[in-house]
């Protein structure tokens, strides 16, 4: 095959795999390339409500599989008896499934309370497939995805991880 052929069959094999593996917005602007050595995405939400809600809501909208049908709930752990000093409450642990490719990928949320006004989310997403160093966003969606199906107002920020632009 010509030079020239070659280059133009990977130009167009190349735009074929972005169109396959890449993330499908909405919610894909902010991939992450190897923070964690694989990719991932980690999270904070403030909801006004108390703990126990979170949970229960959580812990449901996962067993429903989420507002897109893709998620699956894996277990919790109740923390209360532990009495830890950050206020950690409930570690709840899920899955979600790409729409492209079908991967899986792992989340975790830690909830937190100090206080009986506002619980405190840490939120946790990695690309179980080996090799994913940039997920094109996929794990920033499948945590904001998630919480907003869960239909109640939160405040969000970064702490690490899917802020590449």
């Amino acid at each position: 095959m010509k030079p020239g052929k070659m280059l133009r069959l990977l130009e167009i094999l190349a735009l074929f795999s972005g169109a396959v593996y890449s993330c499908q917005p909405p919610d894909c602007e902010f991939p992450d390339c190897g923070t964690c050595g694989n990719a991932c995405c980690s999270l904070e939400f403030r909801f006004g409500v108390d703990v126990n809600t979170i949970n229960e809501t959580i812990s449901k909208s996962l067993k429903d599989g989420g507002a897109d049908k893709r998620y699956r709930y894996d277990g919790y752990s109740d923390m209360r008896k532990y009495k830890i000093p950050n206020g950690a409450k409930f570690l709840i642990q899920g899955q979600h499934e790409t729409l492209k490719m079908h991967y899986n990928d792992t989340l975790n949320f830690l909830l937190l309370a100090n206080t009986t006004n506002f619980t405190e989310v840490k939120a946790f997403s990695i690309s179980q497939i080996y090799g994913a160093y940039c997920d094109d966003g996929q794990n920033y969606k499948n945590i904001v995805g998630f919480v907003k199906g869960l239909s109640l107002d939160f405040e969000q920020k970064t702490v690490f991880g899917c802020t590449n632009k």
